[in-house]
């Protein structure tokens, strides 16, 4: 196992040593359950979302992540539901997380305005697995790894309930967001005392601006988890059914971003090029996205008052 896969692991199982960190989306607005559950219901569509990705391809045991959503209003325009699902796979698949959401969102329709309040329960689980790590009193000082550890492994998997809330607020060209996942911060340790999986704070926000045939939309990103903090700015340029975007989150990589949409279908793709210490030789990042639309009937639709925000 690579070295900094197996130093990221034994973080990671040692319980108050490191805090564990969710998985970041670039194609933030292509997986809006995940960054805000007062997202469901606000599109003019029912919506069912697909993302992928990879992220340093480059070093052995790399991180993948897959996401699968659903979401559309009920009964009227002011109520919607939505389910979310992801699976993150560590080092080679020796640490995976499932999550599965239900989440219920409720819209208040004030003139040109919409608030959007998001309520999520999470099933959250991770798994271990002990055949695929490596241990201190497996190491011969000449020959390796040749021995069998005496490290005993006292849980493979936990499962806990998790709960996050949001709230959006958004006009014909203007759109804001605030997020907050794990509020009851779930003890998910394996091996002695606790460790609490911390609360995650998101902020997005952005607008359009029309120019000519062009529609320019600048937005911003700001997630901070424990003592993790990020900041992305990007700017999404789109025409017709082409739209693409340019983005930097700090101090780690540039972010380019290209997709495809019409009534019914989305696609998008994007790569993350690194900036940081880990340099361009990690790989980068990759990342795909489908989305499928299913608009809603005329009736139906003249009571939505959908978001206007980049769709990658």
């Amino acid at each position: 196992m690579n070295k900094l896969t197996f130093c990221f692991l034994v973080f990671v199982l040692a319980g108050n040593t490191l805090f564990a960190q969710d998985p970041v989306f670039s194609q933030a607005y292509a997986n809006p359950l995940y960054l805000n559950p007062a997202f469901a219901g606000t599109g003019t569509s029912q919506h069912i979302g697909l993302n992928f990705r990879d992220q340093w391809e480059n070093i052995p045991g790399t991180f993948v992540t897959y996401n699968v959503s659903y979401d559309r209003n009920i009964i009227d325009s002011s109520n919607a539901i939505g389910i979310l699902a992801n699976q993150d796979r560590a080092g080679g698949a020796t640490l995976i997380t499932d999550n599965i959401s239900i989440i219920y969102a409720h819209q208040f329709h004030i003139k040109s305005f919409t608030l959007s309040l998001g309520m999520q329960g999470t099933y959250h689980e991770k798994i271990v697995d002990w055949s695929k790590l490596t241990f201190g009193d497996m190491i011969d000082p000449t020959r390796g790894f040749v021995y069998s550890s005496g490290e005993t492994s006292t849980r493979t998997s936990i499962a806990v309930p998790d709960f996050s809330a949001g709230a959006l607020g958004y006009w014909k060209n203007v759109f804001l967001g605030f997020a907050v996942d794990h509020l009851t911060q779930p003890d998910e340790s394996f091996i002695t005392g606790a460790s609490p999986l911390p609360m995650k704070f998101v902020f997005n926000a952005g607008g359009n601006i029309q120019a000519g045939s062009f529609t320019v939309t600048p937005t911003f990103l700001y997630q901070k988890q424990q003592d993790f903090d990020m900041e992305v700015a990007e700017c999404y340029l789109s025409k017709g059914h082409i739209e693409g975007a340019i983005g930097y989150r700090f101090g780690d990589a540039m972010i380019f971003i290209l997709g495809y949409q019409n009534s019914f279908i989305r696609i998008g793709y994007s790569y993350d090029l690194t900036t940081s210490q880990l340099g361009i030789q990690s790989g980068g990042c990759h990342e795909a996205s489908l989305a499928i639309l299913m608009p809603y009937k005329k009736d139906r639709l003249k009571k939505v008052n959908g978001i206007n925000c980049p769709h990658f």
